[in-house]
């Protein structure tokens, strides 16, 4: 079907470009820092994925749509020649997507639009020099296609009608979107060259690691490069996911076509030295402004969180969220809001002892750690408790937070993680907890 639906495609290219003529061109981009490109993005997405519903597996509906229009400057360049890092302005981000025939938007709030892209060693990162993004927003400016590494997609050289290439690992990993790269069989094949412009297919599979789960992906694309501009200025890019459940993601076989428009323009003034003053240099970015920011559905407290933490449900009544460490999962928090008590005071420590120990579904064997954490700043009260246990058979380490404001609003923070992780987690769940603000009604 894959050969077919290829040769199908290369047939269509055929008329739409007219007379093919025996010719070699040299498919490569020169792009230096500073330039600027004007981008434009869509996507559709169907398919399905397996979710766990009263203990049994079941497949949910799944689609997506999005458009991305924005405006990039080159900031760095990798030794590949691909672009390593960029400052872009959105002037439109948004997405809608559909579960189990349960609808939801995506919008990038407009002091959001002002964004940085950047990969290193292999590390993706997105974020606004603005401040944190929520969940939602990182997802809709950092999953989309990634256009970085889109110049990837040409061999670099001159090549011949019919001729072949075999898409570099970098390339490879950036635009099937894995946190890492397990093999790479795509190759790209100049078949058109007519009025001025190279017609090319990318076909193959690729393999990876995304969320600390196997992916596996079947891609049939094609590409238009301007001879003159010496651009890549269109892309039709067609892929087929398979991914294996993960700790914080599920089971999922889904299809995506995505559609790019792609061209030079001058720097625009959203884009200008000084509207980037705020842009860090280099590569090293201060952990605030990678910072997650998760709400509360009702208001009741907001969540900084560094990006290892990942939200895996949210309800009415509370947040859970997973530590994952290169893919691996290492602990588990949930966010509990508590009942209120009176200004100025707080649930007893003695009760929240007690409560905690009596916790359903787990075996407390042994009090690690239990006190209150000293220099709190503007009326702020967090009590910690450290407990050794069983949870069906597993032993594990329960760390309680309780978590109080000035005007008795409470939460309380559960981490749970097996005793042998405890060394993989350090301080990140005081760093989490320091995150946690309390929202007085």
């Amino acid at each position: 079907m894959a050969v077919a639906r290829f040769a199908g495609t290369v047939v269509l290219t055929l008329v739409a470009y007219g007379t093919v003529h025996a010719q070699s061109v040299t498919l490569a981009e020169n792009t230096r820092v500073n330039d600027c490109l004007k981008i434009g993005l869509a996507m559709r997405l169907t398919g399905e994925m397996v979710v766990v519903r009263d203990g049994k597996p079941a497949t949910l509906k799944l689609a997506a749509i999005a458009e991305h229009h924005y405006r990039e400057r080159v900031l760095a360049l990798s030794r590949e020649g691909l672009i390593s890092k960029a400052a872009r302005y959105y002037d439109d981000a948004k997405a809608s997507i559909t579960v189990d025939g349960s609808t939801t938007s995506r919008v990038l709030r407009p002091e959001r639009r002002l964004a940085v892209a950047q990969r290193q060693n292999d590390n993706f990162l997105s974020y606004s020099p603005q401040g944190p993004l929520t969940r939602d927003e990182l997802e809709t400016i950092s999953e989309h296609f990634d256009t970085l590494c889109v110049t990837g997609l040409l061999p670099g050289k001159e090549v011949k009608l019919g001729d072949s290439w075999k898409l570099g690992n970098a390339a490879a990993q950036g635009l099937c979107q894995f946190e890492g790269l397990v093999s790479n069989e795509l190759t790209g094949k100049l078949a058109v060259v007519a009025d001025g412009v190279a017609a090319f297919a990318i076909e193959g599979t690729a393999s990876g690691i995304e969320l600390g789960a196997q992916a596996k992906v079947t891609v049939i694309a094609t590409g238009r490069f301007d001879i003159a501009k010496k651009r890549l200025v269109s892309l039709e890019w067609k892929q087929q996911d398979v991914r294996d459940q993960g700790p914080a993601s599920p089971a999922a076989t889904v299809e995506t076509t995505i559609t790019l428009a792609r061209e030079a323009i001058e720097q625009p003034k959203e884009l200008s030295d000084v509207a980037l003053v705020s842009v860090p240099q280099g590569f090293d970015v201060s952990p605030p402004l990678t910072q997650l920011l998760v709400r509360d559905h009702k208001g009741r407290f907001e969540l900084a969180a560094s990006r290892d933490w990942q939200p895996v449900s949210q309800t009415e009544s509370h947040l859970v969220m997973r530590l994952l460490d290169r893919g691996d999962f290492v602990a588990q928090a949930t966010v509990t809001p508590w009942t209120k008590a009176e200004p100025g005071k707080h649930m007893d420590p003695k009760d929240f002892h007690e409560a905690m120990l009596a916790s359903p579904g787990w075996e407390p064997e042994e009090v690690l750690q239990e006190g209150e954490l000293p220099n709190q700043p503007n009326g702020r009260y967090v009590y910690r408790l450290a407990v050794r246990g069983q949870i069906e058979d597993v032993k594990v380490v329960q760390t309680f937070y309780l978590v109080a404001g000035p005007k008795g609003d409470q939460c309380v923070v559960a981490v749970t993680l097996k005793q042998a992780q405890s060394g993989k987690l350090g301080a990140r769940d005081l760093i989490l907890v320091d995150g946690l603000e309390l929202i007085a009604k």
